[in-house]
């Protein structure tokens, strides 16, 4: 589908129909894409359910893909088919209810930014147009831009609550979209359902440009006087039975709240009016703004309404994965409050709030930081609802008559000086910054199978006094390279060593050592307290009988840019390193120097090791605590499916002298025990560390640290 040739050129009469015109949509008819994964690596699903009125008849489906440069392409039975003289193949015939199209699997379609996916049915094309029974499901770009495949990412929320300003509400969302078109970055858009009402009876320009914006999500918030927003029970929800309050709660829902009584009216609004527009898919929700005691009956609610997303403030970071209630939660490392500083350069807030997100314990990749802004931030001094709900009682009635003041044109526009400076510092930084909507952050939710890829290492040092007894080492890595090959494992337990240059000239038995246990798969990393030695390790391994792999084993994360390029040798040896593994910020494992993450990333920079660029040329992999118990309690995790990348690493680490796990006096006994019962979890396989790096990149090279 993706490899369409760009020669095909049709503007008007397709593009027309599709592209150019909005449209209501018949009732019960919807139409989504589901898409999972980043743009270099993401496939595509097609699904349509057919109107209320027409569920049961025959009738033809319908794709269409518009390219930027104007082409369009028809999916038929055997194919694509390049659009001309307004013929359109029709893609099967039906019985119409819910339906889905596969289109792309793990496709890479960063090139094919602004690419529109249309999908609808009618008996001919004549019939669907006139039905009005089509709609865009995608457009590539729009909900994931930038760098998507990078660790970091950037969200835009705009929370739209003021009332009492709905002239200046419009019109700063209707700019706020402006600006996100004209620099093509996707935007959250939260409405309260007094807003959502609002703007469908007073301003149905701005609702036709949210439902048909090509990078807007429509979102859900409450706030009072809905008497389930936390502190707010004036209506004696926390007395009823949780069946009584679910109900109420979804009749609240259905329906506009007025803003003076706190009623439900009779007008259809709500969240439940909400997910049926366009671009409010996946709509998430603020369902845990609830009270305490009604956030179970909340969740159950807003579930029943279609809600699969919501979020949360937890005051501690949330993981692209974590769940509650039933619910997926929007992630989230930084809570990046935008509007609270004016005149700061956005640059530096931004990078400011992603090296807190690197730094947060707990905190898996990818690493969201969320920038925050709300309708008043641009006009107003204070919220509707904070003058009208907060400033007030918390029992109606309430006086909707009651305004802040507004902002001088001063501060007005330094806010729209930091708005539009933080999209183009996002635009700008588009090789290393992703930028996502609800639908990018739920396309980014990939569903499978992830993988804990284990390895066991162990690093001889220069220092005589540390060396092993050879006979001793011999025979352990003779049952260390034998444990572990249980259930689905198809191999038993990968061991490499990193053995400093003193150890290599002086050690009598060197040779014997490397060539023994390379037969048994033994690796052999490079390990060493100097730069130069590097390759002067790799040039004694091979001089040994060995094969020197490119992992450089320990190292200061200040070397980590200097490893980048081959290192040469003074007789012209070289060495080029590939994979890092046991990154410390100082000397002697000293408390807090060592870097314990988990998972497998490609280090920015030496300042920033902890974020992930994709284009960079070494593979950082995390040892997660270099323990049985760390990399056990890792996989259990694992196996909980809040994590979501494909790969994930752990690493034992053996002592030479000790021949026992560092910190621990777990030797080669406990490590056969613990491999026979690890080996044998479905998520777990074994790899060398080597091994790790080249399954991440095969399985798509997605960050996936584990902040310990």
């Amino acid at each position: 589908m993706w490899t369409f040739v760009r020669r095909h050129f049709l503007r008007g009469y397709w593009l027309f129909c599709f592209a150019g015109v909005a449209h209501a949509l018949p009732a019960g008819f919807s139409a989504w894409m589901d898409a999972q994964g980043p743009n270099h690596q993401v496939s595509l699903t097609a699904n349509i359910q057919a109107a209320t009125a027409d569920v049961g008849r025959t009738s033809k489906l319908y794709l269409v893909v518009a390219l930027p440069d104007g082409s369009m392409y028809g999916l038929s039975a055997t194919g694509w088919q390049a659009l001309s003289g307004g013929s359109l193949p029709s893609y099967s015939n039906v019985t119409l209810g819910l339906h889905s199209i596969p289109l792309v699997s793990r496709a890479a379609v960063q090139s094919l930014g602004g690419t529109v996916v249309y999908i609808g049915y009618g008996d001919d094309v004549q019939d669907m147009l006139a039905r009005q029974t089509y709609a865009r499901v995608y457009t590539v770009g729009g909900p994931l831009a930038g760098a998507a495949a990078a660790g970091d990412l950037l969200t835009f929320s705009i929370n739209v609550q003021d009332f009492s300003y709905p002239e200046l509400s419009a019109a700063a969302v209707t700019r706020i979209v402006d600006l996100h078109e004209t620099y093509k970055l996707p935007v959250d858009i939260y409405l309260s359902d007094t807003m959502l009402d609002i703007y469908q009876t007073s301003y149905p320009a701005l609702m036709q440009r949210l439902t048909s914006s090509h990078y807007v999500a429509l979102n859900y918030h409450i706030r009072p006087p809905k008497p389930y927003y936390n502190g707010y029970d004036w209506a004696g929800l926390t007395s009823l039975s949780a069946t009584e309050q679910t109900a109420k709660i979804k009749e609240y829902e259905s329906f506009v709240t007025d803003l003076a009584t706190g009623l439900s009216t009779s007008r259809a609004g709500g969240y439940k009016q909400l997910v049926t527009l366009a671009n409010a898919r996946p709509a998430i929700t603020a369902a845990f703004q609830a009270e305490g005691v009604l956030l179970e009956p909340a969740a159950t609610a807003f579930r029943e309404l279609g809600a699969t997303w919501t979020l949360a403030h937890t005051g501690g970071v949330l993981n692209l994965g974590d769940s509650g209630r039933g619910l997926f939660i929007r992630p989230e490392h930084f809570d990046l409050l935008l509007f609270q500083s004016p005149g700061v350069a956005a640059s530096s807030l931004i990078d400011a709030a992603f090296q807190s997100a690197h730094d947060a314990s707990g905190a898996r990749a990818p690493f969201f930081v969320g920038a925050k802004m709300h309708d008043n931030d641009f006009f107003a001094q204070r919220s509707a609802w904070l003058t009208v709900y907060i400033d007030s009682s918390r029992r109606p009635p309430w006086n909707t008559s009651s305004k802040a003041p507004l902002k001088s044109d001063a501060d007005q526009a330094a806010q729209w000086v930091l708005y539009e400076g933080a999209l183009q510092y996002a635009k700008n930084q588009a090789q290393r910054l992703g930028v996502a909507n609800a639908a990018g952050i739920a396309q980014l939710r990939v569903t499978g199978t992830p993988t804990l890829h284990v390895s066991g290492t162990m690093h001889i040092e220069s220092a005589v006094t540390n060396w092993p007894n050879i006979d001793a080492l011999l025979a352990f890595f003779a049952r260390a390279t034998a444990t572990g090959k249980v259930g689905a494992q198809t191999s038993s337990m990968k061991w490499s060593i990193g053995a400093d240059i003193n150890w290599l000239e002086k050690e009598p038995r060197a040779g014997e050592v490397i060539r023994t246990l390379s037969t048994l798969g033994v690796e052999w990393d490079i390990h060493a307290h100097s730069a130069a030695d590097r390759v002067r390790c790799a040039e004694r391994i091979r001089a040994l009988g060995g094969a020197p792999n490119g992992v450089a084993s320990g190292l200061i994360s200040t070397e980590i840019d200097g490893l980048r390029a081959v290192q040469t040798g003074t007789g012209g040896e070289r060495w080029q390193a590939e994979t890092l593994w046991g990154i410390v910020v100082s000397d002697g494992h000293t408390t807090g120097a060592d870097d314990t993450a988990a998972g497998v990333w490609q280090p920015r920079s030496t300042a920033d090791f902890k974020a992930h660029d994709p284009d960079a040329n070494l593979v950082a992999v995390g040892n997660a605590g270099r323990t049985l118990a760390a990399a056990e309690s890792l996989a259990n995790s694992i196996a909980t499916g809040a994590y979501i990348q494909p790969v994930y690493s752990a690493t034992l680490n053996v002592a030479p002298k000790t021949l026992k796990v560092v910190g621990t006096a777990d030797g080669i006994d406990q490590i056969e025990a613990w491999a026979n019962r690890v080996g044998a979890l479905p998520a777990v396989k074994w790899s060398s560390i080597s091994g790790t790096a080249t399954a991440w990149r095969a399985a798509g090279a997605l960050a996936s640290r584990v902040n310990p």
